[in-house]
């Protein structure tokens, strides 16, 4: 097959680069996950811009075992700034922002895939890329998980720029991104193990390879190791207590959650695509063009209707426009103290989404404390509060409530006021 010429390439990229972002652009903060560890990962991020401080850690993952907590490195904080700030911190327009930073990547993934197979195989990684629902869904919302996602084609990049000149700065770059990417999620572990054993067996300089992995790694992962080293190794010594009492570690999701295979997924559609090179090579070009189409508006007929819920919504009927409603009637009732919100849609009770909005806009009320606030928006479902167990409404009693509000035809939004006892 001959080449498309570069005129034609350019064309072709920035068709997808729209595409990308139209596919993605209906109903946009209908299907915004922004929930509670975005919120929380915003606050840290607020919280670093405000008080100036930088942070060595990042999220902890979900997993816990007797109070101990892994963490993640603090790179996550870092990127939902630079978006909140870029999105003048609207959770919209920061998640809108990251989706076309998404956008952006299938730039560097195209080249890096070209360069590594061949261009039939690029416009086929752009399809699965840009096209595919799984993928859609992962790249609408800011998240630790979605940014190493949307990183991965750099990766890809800077290796096809090695495998091209073989330069050592090319190799350190790569060594450099995989301990990056490591600090978004551990699920990038699996990748840099199968990395860091095919660069071994494959490279002649079998020393060399090995001590600029390591160095590349190292720093990718520096304030990681900067934080182990002043605190005796916590992360280390958690893992390990982890794997030693497995069973008893306290797992939300098990090993189900779809995005714990989104990394491994990428590459797993890179191997097959490098394996298939001959045949891809031969695959007629109007086939590839025909089921690029088709792929698309498959997928386009999925996100044109409106969701009754956001992405991976926490609870039936529930999406982002309603936190905002909510924020939006407690602001509305003038209270600027001695308040607090739970919501009882779904786990986080403590209202993480509204917390941010809260704590952005500088409301100065105590955010951890249900025993001793004179007043409480409560979010629920059909008078739940009144049989719920979660202690920020259970024990907000003896109470009078003073007003209620339709957040949709399945929410309502209560304030209570505390009864003073006599």
């Amino acid at each position: 097959m001959k080449k498309i010429n570069k005129k034609l390439e350019s064309i072709l990229l920035i068709i997808f680069f729209f595409l990308f972002i139209l596919i993605r652009s209906f109903h946009f903060s209908y299907f915004l996950n922004w929930s509670q560890d975005q919120a929380e990962s915003a606050i840290e991020a607020l919280k670093i811009y405000r008080e100036k401080k930088l942070t060595l850690i990042g999220p902890q993952i979900s997993a816990t075992y007797q109070g101990r907590l892994l963490f993640q490195g603090p790179i996550t904080y870092y990127l939902f700034l630079l978006f909140l700030l870029l999105g003048n911190w609207d959770p919209v327009n920061a998640s809108y922002l990251f989706m076309v930073f998404a956008a952006l990547s299938i730039f560097p993934l195209y080249f890096g895939i070209k360069k590594l197979i061949n261009e039939k195989a690029a416009f086929i990684f752009l399809a699965i890329y840009s096209f595919f629902p799984y993928f859609i869904n992962y790249t609408r919302f800011l998240w630790n998980s979605t940014l190493q996602f949307t990183m991965l084609p750099y990766l890809i990049y800077f290796l096809s720029n090695y495998y091209q000149k073989k330069t050592i700065i090319n190799f350190f770059i790569v060594s450099f991104l995989l301990g990056l990417l490591t600090q978004f999620h551990y699920q990038f572990l699996l990748i840099v193990f199968g990395f860091f054993i095919y660069f071994l067996i494959n490279e002649k300089n079998k020393i060399k390879t090995f001590f600029i992995l390591i160095l590349g790694i190292t720093l990718g992962l520096l304030p990681l190791l900067l934080f182990e080293i002043r605190h005796n190794f916590y992360n280390v010594q958690t893992a390990i207590l982890f794997l030693k009492n497995w069973s008893k570690v306290d797992k939300p999701g098990g090993i189900n959650t779809p995005h714990y295979y989104l990394s491994v997924s990428f590459f797993l559609i890179f191997s097959i695509l490098l394996r298939s090179k001959n045949f891809i090579k031969k695959l007629p070009t109007k086939l590839i063009v025909l089921s690029i189409i088709a792929f698309f508006f498959y997928s386009l007929l999925q996100n044109l209707k409106k969701p009754q819920q956001s992405y991976w919504a926490p609870a039936r009927y529930w999406n982002y426009p309603m936190e905002e409603k909510a924020y939006q009637i407690i602001k509305q009732t003038g209270l600027k103290k001695n308040f607090n919100v739970a919501d009882l849609s779904y786990y986080n009770t403590k209202a993480a989404v509204i917390k941010y909005f809260l704590i952005r806009d500088k409301y100065q009320i105590n955010y951890d404390d249900y025993y001793h606030n004179r007043y409480l928006f409560v979010i629920a479902h059909n008078k739940d509060y009144e049989k719920t167990l979660s202690y920020e409404v259970a024990f907000f009693k003896p109470r009078r409530l003073i007003k209620q509000w339709n957040l949709n035809n399945y929410y309502q939004l209560y304030l209570f006021e505390r009864i003073k006892q006599q």
